[in-house]
């Protein structure tokens, strides 16, 4: 299949007006959420050094730095704001393979900021973007995709279609913006709990930017890198099958409105969060404090074992990767908040205790019962000789168990407070619930930036 050329072809051929009121309407949620947690994770130390970098190159200053008040070059931008995207561990996640959507809005805002683009372009490019990687998602569904970070190496493709959709690119040369995203998609699980892995996603809005740029300038790339011999298929899924369906469904059904998103209600790594929600249930029904635990037992698949990998943390970032760390948090704080994953949080000696009891477990017997599940047992032990046993595939934030509009809503601004004033972040939520009908970006850019 001539995989390239029909994810070119659908990318140009897309209008706003043809894409469905529910997909709109989901895609303004997912650029809501995008946005407030980039505007939160500008906090973060990760993002704060990549927007000095970007201060210090002394770019033209054409595209707002989330949060750090000041502008630079799109590509600078995409850079730095990528990197607040995914700071937090905060953003939205999709049926399979993490965040692959996760470069998408700092791609398009860095780039959409230059052009002075309307709202309803910003939308169409983002679904463009979307639906670009869901598709390829989906056909790779039945690949390990191990060791591979998918929000860079297949979130690239949907910046770089965002982009592409932006600047106008025809199809051939969306087909040259692809082959050169082929070549620059990279991101590794094992820089997981450091500041590399929301580098990740930076890369991927950057790399989104320059592929668009490039291919408009007439750069040249394979035609058929993604599918031909030593592309993308072959190199990064070797011997992966390719589900190719789920290209031809590109146009006809729109996972925007199929899968929908996954909005996550706690600022850690999206494997931890059913496990979470197991925690604070028991935790709410039955008064449960951290004395009266005797042990507790997570059994999860292979897929989080070799993701979720610290077992007492030594950083903050490492926090939001340890098991024991969360379930002890979420026990004794009854949440999990923005601010538990800093190096002396982590440190608490409370919360450490009851760490030390709680251990997380391969069980290979564990069976998925869709793509999107994530299946964990969750089992407390009780000193008085009680025991809560809880099993789930699905995490609270995705459509078997949605977030209300309320909770959606205090989110962002629950992440915009991080960055901006109150009047600040109600004007942006305001112009984000109705961003189809927004002239030009800007103003909204200028209120992002802080």
């Amino acid at each position: 299949m001539d995989v390239t050329a029909k994810l070119a072809e659908f990318v140009t051929d897309l209008h706003y007006e043809a894409i469905p009121r529910e997909a709109v309407e989901t895609a303004k949620i997912a650029v809501r959420d995008g946005l407030g947690v980039a505007l939160a994770g500008s906090r973060e130390e990760d993002a704060r050094i990549a927007a000095e970098i970007a201060r210090q190159e002394g770019a033209r200053e054409e595209t707002s730095v989330i949060g750090q008040g000041f502008k630079t070059s799109a590509l600078n931008g995409a850079l730095a704001n990528g990197t607040a995207a995914h700071a937090l561990d905060f953003d939205h996640s999709f049926t399979m393979m993490g965040q692959p959507t996760a470069p998408i809005v700092p791609a398009t805002f860095a780039l959409g900021e230059t052009l002075g683009a309307s709202g309803r372009r910003m939308i169409e490019a983002y679904v463009a973007g979307f639906e670009v990687t869901a598709k390829l998602v989906h056909s790779l569904r039945d690949s390990g995709h191990d060791g591979w970070h998918a929000p860079s190496t297949l979130g690239s493709f949907g910046a770089s279609a965002a982009c592409g959709k932006l600047l106008g690119l025809d199809a051939v040369q969306m087909q040259m913006a692809l082959g050169i995203t082929a070549s620059m998609a990279s991101g590794i699980v094992a820089n997981f709990g450091t500041m590399t892995k929301p580098l990740h996603v930076g890369l991927g809005a950057r790399n989104g930017v320059l592929a668009a740029k490039l291919a408009r300038g007439g750069y040249t790339a394979n035609a058929k890198a993604i599918e031909g011999g030593f592309g993308f298929y072959q190199v990064l899924h070797q011997d992966a099958p390719i589900n190719e369906p789920a290209i031809e469904e590109l146009g006809r059904s729109y996972a925007l409105v199929t899968d929908g998103l996954r909005i996550k209600p706690y600022p850690c790594g999206g494997l931890t969060h059913q496990v979470i929600d197991a925690a604070l249930e028991f935790r709410a029904k039955h008064g449960l404090t951290a004395e009266m635990i005797e042990r507790v037992d997570v059994d999860v698949v292979k897929h989080t074992f070799d993701r979720i990998v610290f077992r007492v943390p030594q950083t903050g970032i490492q926090g939001k990767f340890c098991m024991p760390y969360l379930v002890a948090r979420a026990i004794i704080d009854g949440k999990i908040g923005l601010h538990i994953f800093t190096d002396s949080a982590v440190r608490d000696q409370n919360v450490l205790k009851l760490a030390e009891r709680v251990q997380m477990n391969l069980d290979p017997n564990l069976k998925k019962t869709d793509a999107a599940g994530r299946p964990c047992r969750v089992t407390i032990r009780l000193k008085n000789g009680q025991t809560f046993v809880r099993e789930a595939q699905h995490a609270k934030g995705g459509p078997e168990h949605p977030m209300t509009e309320d909770e959606l809503r205090g989110k962002f601004t629950e992440c915009a407070r991080e960055a901006l004033d109150a009047s600040s972040a109600a004007r942006a939520l305001d112009t984000i619930e109705k961003l189809e009908t927004v002239a030009d970006i800007r103003p909204l850019c200028e209120i992002l930036r802080s």
